[in-house]
């Protein structure tokens, strides 16, 4: 991987944390729902009142564009039926489409949808949850009660979640209600399926003075030249630890979690020092994070 690209996929940036030196990376990682490499969302099928389902998809096409993860089609032209059968899903129906490598296919059922919208009032308050005036402004509050069944699939079938989402949502303007109540359940729902960056904080040892000229190349963003440099040093000084150690941790912070951890432990078979096999551990998991995201 050439120097730019280091710089543009992975984000990489600089920063001091006290005393201690370090890089730090946006690491990509799967949402509470994994989707692996997917970055397109089909809405496949959905059920309910019919303005329901209309302001879902309009929620779900306006904030995926916005997060700017996934693309959206509204697929439910199509009039093809999801039949969920275990962990496998079927599509049926003779204008059925079949999802695409890199699709992860939905069906969305409106289970509850209170249409009588119930009217209340709001007394003002202030600051510290007291009613400030002598006359109290009010104003009418109007409530409502949505309730959806989502059902996320991949290409090959696999049901990869079935939740709920629910919530009372409440507006002055009874015109915003429906809007509201999707926009707020289509978030909740994207934040479960949207892989987000994830930032780290990748320590080095900079108790060598030695070491330090090349630990400041790694913090100036150059870090192809500073693991250029500390690969020299580590063939002149192959029993120093920290120059191990600190390879390992730029190597890290470049993708190449193999070769990190092979020189992680090469550093922990020199020392014994906690925060080594801390930081290898972390490297381990940021490996399974990428492995996790090409499923």
């Amino acid at each position: 991987m050439r120097h730019h690209s280091l710089r543009s996929l992975l984000l990489l940036a600089t920063l001091l944390m006290g005393c201690s030196s370090g890089v730090r990376v946006n690491v990509l990682e799967p949402a509470r729902v994994n989707v692996g490499p997917a970055k397109r969302l089909v809405l496949v099928q959905a059920e309910g009142q019919s303005t329901v389902q209309s302001s879902i998809a309009r929620e779900l096409e306006l904030q995926t564009r916005q997060i700017g993860y996934f693309a959206f089609t509204d697929q439910t032209y199509a009039g093809a039926r999801v039949n969920v059968s275990g962990e496998k899903v079927e599509l049926q129906g003779d204008q059925a489409v079949a999802l695409k490598p890199g699709e992860i296919g939905l069906r969305i059922d409106v289970l509850g949808w209170d249409a009588d919208l119930q009217r209340g009032q709001l007394v003002a308050m202030d600051a510290n949850g007291k009613i400030g005036a002598r006359r109290p402004s009010r104003r009418e509050l109007y409530a409502a009660t949505l309730i959806l069944g989502v059902t996320a699939f991949n290409a090959e079938g696999k049901v990869l979640a079935q939740d709920e989402y629910s919530g009372r949502f409440e507006t002055a303007r009874a015109g915003f209600l429906l809007r509201t109540a999707t926009e707020q359940l289509v978030d909740r729902m994207l934040q479960d399926l949207t892989p987000r960056h994830v930032s780290h904080f990748l320590k080095l040892d900079d108790g060598d003075e030695a070491q330090r000229a090349i630990i400041q190349v790694a913090e100036q963003g150059e870090l192809e030249q500073a693991i250029r440099q500390f690969k020299g040093y580590t063939e002149q000084h192959p029993d120093n630890a920290a120059g191990w150690y600190n390879l390992a941790v730029l190597l890290d912070a470049s993708g190449d979690y193999r070769q990190a951890m092979h020189h992680y432990s090469r550093a922990i078979s020199l020392t014994s020092k906690d925060s080594y096999a801390e930081m290898r551990d972390a490297c381990v998991r940021r490996q399974a994070m990428r492995l996790a995201m090409r499923e």
